[in-house]
Formats: structure tokens, C-alpha cells, sequence
């Protein structure tokens, strides 16, 4: 794909410019679980979209790439994706736990019921039985342009899964059918040995007989039938902080799905998307504001009323602002501290109000004749 073609790597993550680096590693472990094709059967294009969200995170995980891109751009960082697309695309278990230092992925052990789109599995090291990973859960709520420039607080109903009380999350009718797995004596974990020439080559991965819990259940739940767990719609308090940009998304922790009682729970994402406003162009933390001067003020000065944000008071307002004499059209006149709000540290950006000279289209006789004298006193 030529750089022309190529899309914006953080647009890619769907991060700000001023991530951090675990903000970029979760936007990628989201987004890999979403787009690998192991996973993303629907979508034709999921393999492309993999590959660019995979070169993208190659960069901004690197902060000299990262540094050299934020400089010059697609021209300061070469990334070959040849070998890794020959190669095919690793597993996502295999490629996430290469990052992240365990797996994200893993059956939940009901295939009719398809928990591998809800829930994943870390594994611990040892013998121990896989501990379950709740999935994420992903909302998008439309915010104003004055919601976003001072913040707010939203309520966001899900849907997600948590144990079911009946069981205790356990699946089963009583403890008594529970068994443990005899394919893999209670690890979640199975051994295969291969030889290769003169080594042997010893590989681990989940235990298809139990999915990787190290339990088997013999009699299932009335209520779940053995699923362990039940859907559940929640309300979500989500406090959306001044300044977040349009396409970002805000982390609540814990509030996606819970497999079980003892896992760990999933995380909300929640998108934002942001209303316009044609009073304010945003550019990062800058707000730029066309204003329409006439062509009479724009010659001999004055004042003018322009909108900006009055923050102490979280509300868009007007704001007076004088002109000089012999305004140039595209002239910019700027007002401190006056832009949007910074996520991370103290401050605001500027507002730059941007002016364009109005020329009437209609004029009566008595202008024209004025304006042909305005003409000649200027020749002279």
C-alpha cells in the first residue's frame, strides 16, 4: 500500500497523538480481538485490516519509529509487512501473548452456546486450571460539541454476562457434577510431543476435552444449562472528561462481560462520537472560528462580537474583540487560553478567529458613487 493510500496509524488505533504506551497496547488488544480473521469471519477485508492495524502498532509501539512518524510522517519509518505476510498471520493467542505475556483467547466451553465470541482465558503458569478472561463489551454514544469542551456525565445501558445465581457460576445442577478433567488431570493444559530430525519439539495448548478448565460438568444448571452464566442489562455512570476528541474510546474497567466468579472481568469501551459545530473548527487543542467582517470595519476597524467558550460558566458564549484598521482578509487574531481543554496536564489550547471580508453583491447608486470617490481620494 503506497503512503498516499495509507491511513493515519493513530487513526488506525484509534488513539490521540498523545497516547501512552499502554493506551496503544489496549487499543491494539481490542482491536486485534476484533479484527483477526481467525475471529472475523464475516468480514472480507478483515485479513487487510489486520495487517494495517498491525503495522501501525509496530510503530507507535517503538518510541524511536513513533518519534521519527510524528516528525516527518510515512516518509521518517519503513515498515516491511512482505515477511509477515508470507508467513501468515500468527494466531491470535500466540501473537497477543507474545505482547501481552499470556493469552487473551480460549474456548468457554459450550460450543453451541459460541462463548468464544464473549469470553477469552489467561493461563497461569503451573498445573493450575486456565483462569477465564471476561471479553469486552463496545458502545458508542453521540456527545455535543459543548459536552465535549467541558465535559459531562452519561448513563449507558449494556448488555453483558454474569455468573448465574443459581449455580454460582459454576454450570452445574450441584458441586457433585463436577468432575475433573481426565485428559488433562485438572491443568486446562495438554502435551504434544513431535520429533524433528534428532530433537523433539514439545508443544502446549488447551485441552480440547475441557477448553482449557481443567473441569468437566456431568449435570448442568437448569437455569444456564451449564453455561454459567446469564445475561444482564447494566446502567453505566461514564464521566467523559473536557477535551475528549471525536473517535476516541474511554475505558471502564471491569464492566464487560464476567464468565465466572473467579474471572476477570472484561472491560467497557465506549467510542465517542462528537456532534459539529460550525461556529468552531477543532485542531487539536486549538479552536478556529470564521468570522464575517464587513468590508467598512474591515477598512477603517472596530469592534466585533465573536463566539468562544465561557468555561467558568460551561457555556458557549460571545466574546468582544477589536479590529484594527485595514483588516487583510484570512487574518488571524488570537485569544489565549481559550481552545479545548488538555486530557493529560494542565491548560488549554488557543482560539484563532480567522476573518473573512464580506463584499456586497448589490449596490444602490448613492454607494457606488461613493465608492468610486473612495477610488480617486486613493489614487492621490
Amino acid at each position: 500500500m503506497s503512503s498516499s493510500n495509507k491511513r493515519d496509524y493513530y487513526e488506525v488505533l484509534g488513539v490521540n497523538k498523545d497516547a501512552s504506551e499502554n493506551d496503544i497496547k489496549l487499543a491494539y488488544r481490542r482491536l486485534a480481538r476484533k479484527l483477526h480473521p481467525d475471529l472475523n469471519k464475516t468480514d472480507p477485508k478483515a485479513k487487510e485490516k489486520f495487517i494495517e492495524l498491525q503495522e501501525a502498532y509496530e510503530v507507535l509501539s517503538d518510541p524511536e519509529k513513533r518519534q521519527n512518524y510524528d516528525r516527518y510522517g510515512f516518509s521518517g519509518v519503513h515498515v516491511d509487512m512482505s515477511d509477515f505476510v508470507r508467513g501468515g498471520i500468527p494466531g491470535i493467542d500466540e501473537l497477543l501473548k507474545s505482547i501481552f505475556g499470556g493469552g487473551i483467547f480460549g474456548g468457554f466451553g459450550d460450543d453451541d452456546f459460541g462463548f468464544g465470541s464473549f469470553f477469552g482465558s489467561r493461563s497461569r503458569r503451573g498445573s493450575s486450571p486456565r483462569r477465564e478472561v471476561g471479553q469486552d463489551v463496545e458502545e458508542q454514544i453521540e456527545i455535543s460539541f459543548e459536552e465535549a469542551m467541558f465535559g459531562t456525565k452519561k448513563d449507558i445501558v449494556i448488555d453483558r454476562y454474569v455468573p448465574c445465581d443459581e449455580c454460582e457460576g459454576t454450570g452445574a445442577e450441584d458441586p457433585s457434577a463436577v468432575k475433573t478433567c481426565q485428559t488433562c488431570n485438572g491443568s486446562g493444559e495438554v502435551r504434544q510431543m513431535t520429533r524433528q530430525g534428532f530433537s523433539t519439539i514439545i508443544r502446549t495448548g488447551i485441552c480440547n476435552e475441557c477448553n482449557g478448565l481443567g473441569k468437566i460438568i456431568e449435570k448442568k444448571c437448569k437455569v444456564c444449562n451449564g453455561r454459567k452464566v446469564i445475561p444482564e442489562t447494566k446502567t453505566i455512570h461514564v464521566n467523559i472528561p473536557a477535551g475528549v476528541e471525536d473517535g476516541v474510546h474511554l475505558k471502564s474497567q471491569g464492566a464487560g462481560h464476567i464468565p465466572s466468579r473467579n474471572a476477570i472481568p472484561g472491560d467497557l469501551y465506549i467510542g465517542i462520537k462528537i456532534r459539529g459545530n460550525e461556529q468552531f473548527i477543532r485542531r487539536g487543542n486549538d479552536l478556529y472560528t470564521p468570522v464575517e467582517l464587513d468590508i467598512v470595519t474591515a477598512i477603517l476597524g472596530g469592534k466585533i462580537l465573536v463566539p468562544t467558550l465561557d468555561y467558568k460558566n460551561e457555556k458557549l458564549t460571545e466574546k468582544e474583540l477589536t479590529v484594527p484598521p485595514g483588516t487583510q482578509h484570512g487574518t488571524e487574531f488570537r485569544i489565549k487560553n481559550h481552545g479545548t481543554t488538555y486530557l493529560r496536564g494542565k491548560g488549554k489550547g488557543d482560539q484563532y478567529v480567522i476573518v473573512t471580508i464580506s463584499v456586497p453583491k448589490n449596490i444602490t447608486d448613492k454607494q457606488k458613487e461613493l465608492l468610486i470617490k473612495f477610488k480617486e481620494l486613493n489614487k492621490n
